[in-house]
């Protein structure tokens, strides 16, 4: 078993691995169930559709998979960026946000720290643009291939009527696969951005691995 407040620990180091894995594992949690129940029968085969040659295709199911929805993956990201934003206000405060986006790193002095504190200003406003987009990022990649998947498992059942119940079966199991790294990226891509907002020089390093296994 792989001990995943252990990994976290080992990306974001102890401390703010114990401050933020009841969040991180429970988007892992939701989002490894989610996909993973979004593959059951009648997850988007049962509901109101037309008939389409010797097939019934629906066109609007009773249930669909959860991740597949465009409105749950971004309430994820934008949960995600509420949380990025009080963690990085308590570690830093207001002004330490501005220092750590926009303030030359490094011990420079003379003409040296002016031409780079032009330079810092400038990619700042790079990374205010990446800090913007990250929880649409987030919610897109995570959207994107949960629906791609529902739609080859569609294909692969109309592809052949005949091997309708057959074709699909290794997608399924690609499936599962994808639906546990898909969780798995989407819960470290965020240790990783909250790591480079809440770290500081001489922060604790390492854990040993964690309590918690999943």
């Amino acid at each position: 078993m792989i001990s995943l407040y252990g990994f976290l620990a080992d990306i974001m180091g102890a401390k703010l691995a114990q401050k933020t894995f009841w969040l991180l594992g429970s988007f892992f949690i939701y989002i490894l169930f989610s996909n993973w129940l979004g593959l059951f029968p009648g997850i988007g085969s049962i509901g109101w559709g037309h008939a389409n040659g010797n097939m019934f295709k629906v066109t609007l199911p009773l249930f669909r998979g959860v991740n597949a929805d465009l409105n749950t993956t971004l309430a994820l990201g934008a949960l995600f960026f509420l949380f990025w934003f009080i963690w990085a206000w308590k570690e830093n405060g207001p002004l330490g946000i501005l220092k750590h986006i926009f303030a030359p790193k490094g011990d420079m002095k003379g003409i040296m720290y002016f031409v780079m504190l032009v330079v810092f200003i400038a990619v700042g406003f790079l990374e205010v643009f990446s800090i913007i987009i990250r929880p649409f990022s987030l919610s897109l990649r995570l959207y994107g291939n949960i629906f791609a998947g529902e739609v080859m498992l569609e294909t692969m059942l109309h592809k052949v009527p005949a091997l309708g119940w057959l074709l699909p079966v290794p997608f399924y199991l690609m499936e599962v696969l994808v639906g546990l790294i898909q969780a798995f990226v989407f819960t470290i891509l965020s240790a990783v951005f909250v790591m480079l907002i809440c770290s500081h020089e001489g922060d604790e390093g390492h854990s040993e691995p964690g309590w918690v296994r999943i």
